[in-house]
């Protein structure tokens, strides 16, 4: 009986981590008779071995109907072999937003008082708004702003200029405290937050919050000439960015990148 018992659990092994090979050469995530074709398993069996994968966060279901994916569980495993960088594994979605939009797409956290761009990826046409560096105003920027309203008021004060008014750059710009106390009540209200022309003359910004659990705060936003990104199409954009920031959220190794990020900040 041993070694029958035996056998039987080291070919489930085998075939667990047969699937597990297969969803990673796959790149994308895999419906379950593809998956058992691609292994050559019966469904009933593989769908058995899915599930002890998925308890233990090997695997995942996404999309409907249900596919299957790697799970977090795997990349924790792999995460100290092979640090896990945002832009990479945030990239595809984001430069399917900047294409779709046609406006420059980023990433962004607080770091002291600048905004860190941790992404950007640019829109596949002639005319783009680039980024102003990796590190820019929290005060008159859409991630800067998204990313103050959802701090206790108390410690907005350690993430902006330390005296007012502050540094103009066009004359929307806002230059007080009051102002931006203001502005950061209807970014709360409102879920979205609007640099029109705060930063750069001409050049508005959407920006809202990726939905993801964690203790840093990470904004979405894209950037735009002023009558592309007019309030008109606002809701559209809107849309667009919460459909992006649900998928950047639900990435399987957004942890493993922040953790990663993190680690950086307090090194440097």
């Amino acid at each position: 009986m041993e070694p029958n018992s035996t056998s039987y659990h080291s070919q489930g092994l085998s075939r667990g981590l047969a699937a597990l090979r297969a969803l990673g050469a796959a790149h994308h995530p895999m419906p379950l008779a593809a998956l058992a074709r691609a292994i050559d398993l019966p469904k009933p069996t593989l769908l058995r071995l899915l599930a002890v994968m998925e308890r233990e966060g090997f695997v995942m279901r996404v999309g409907q109907p249900p596919a299957y994916a790697l799970g977090p569980s795997l990349y924790e495993l792999t995460e100290s072999l092979a640090p896990v960088e945002l832009a990479e594994i945030a990239a595809s979605v984001m430069k399917a937003l900047a294409d779709d939009l046609g406006f420059t797409s980023n990433l962004g956290i607080l770091q002291g008082r600048a905004v860190l761009h941790l992404a950007v990826e640019e829109p596949a046409r002639a005319l783009r708004i680039a980024a102003g560096g990796f590190l820019d105003h929290t005060y008159c920027t859409g991630l800067g702003k998204m990313l103050l309203s959802v701090l206790d008021p108390r410690q907005v004060d350690d993430h902006v200029p330390t005296r007012a008014p502050y540094e103009s750059f066009t004359d929307y710009t806002l230059t007080t405290r009051e102002q931006l106390d203001a502005e950061l009540e209807r970014i709360r209200a409102r879920g979205v937050s609007i640099d029109d022309q705060e930063r750069n003359r001409g050049v508005r910004c959407m920006a809202i919050l990726v939905p993801a659990e964690g203790e840093t705060a990470i904004s979405l936003s894209v950037s735009g000439p002023a009558g592309e990104l007019s309030t008109d199409d606002e809701e559209r954009v809107h849309r667009a960015l919460t459909e992006a920031a649900a998928e950047i959220a639900s990435l399987p190794r957004l942890g493993a990148a922040m953790q990663n990020v993190r680690r950086r900040l307090a090194i440097a």
